[in-house]
């Protein structure tokens, strides 16, 4: 199993970042995804399907994932539904850090074709899903840190005055 990590500091606010992260029409724009659940507009929800379409050394490749877990603000798991790997698990953390929102990523993936299949794994598939990663960060940190995010969100409304208290209990956590 190949494990892919990627951390990003956002200067937002968690419920800001995690809105975006999980909003369809910023992934919808950057072109990857092809539908969430046939739509392409609202907030990923426990459930839901998205799907994901590409090309790859001349190939079409497809890959739709199940939304499995949401604890909102801090948390949610896409597990792959179906796809070109044999086992591919998703993580998107969320955490409260000073003044902003630590972004972290973990993806677990098996590729098929046995020790083969290992081999291409590390060797290149790593590579492109960390280059994947990076460019979905980017578009979230991005759309958190300008006015952007408020043509994602329902209406502009940020609830900063969520986050402000959990952002001083994970502080305080992280001292106990």
């Amino acid at each position: 199993m190949v494990t892919v990590r990627l951390t990003t500091w956002v200067n937002a606010p968690v419920d800001r970042c995690f809105r975006l992260a999980t909003c369809a029409e910023l992934h919808a724009l950057a072109g990857s995804v092809t539908a969430v659940d046939g739509r392409r507009s609202g907030s990923l929800r426990v459930g839901d399907t998205v799907s994901w379409q590409g090309w790859r050394c001349g190939l079409r490749l497809s890959h739709t994932c199940r939304i499995e877990e949401i604890r909102p603000c801090t948390y949610y798991r896409e597990v792959m539904a179906s796809g070109g790997f044999r086992h591919y698990v998703h993580e998107h953390h969320f955490a409260p850090m000073d003044d902003g929102t630590r972004m972290r990523d973990e993806v677990h993936f098996t590729a098929p074709m046995g020790s083969m299949g290992d081999v291409v794994g590390r060797l290149l598939l790593k590579k492109h899903v960390m280059r994947l990663l990076v460019r979905r960060h980017m578009r979230v940190k991005r759309a958190a840190e300008s006015v952007e995010w408020q043509t994602f969100l329902q209406g502009g409304q940020d609830s900063e005055a969520v986050s402000e208290p959990r952002a001083k209990v994970a502080k305080m956590q992280r001292f106990a």
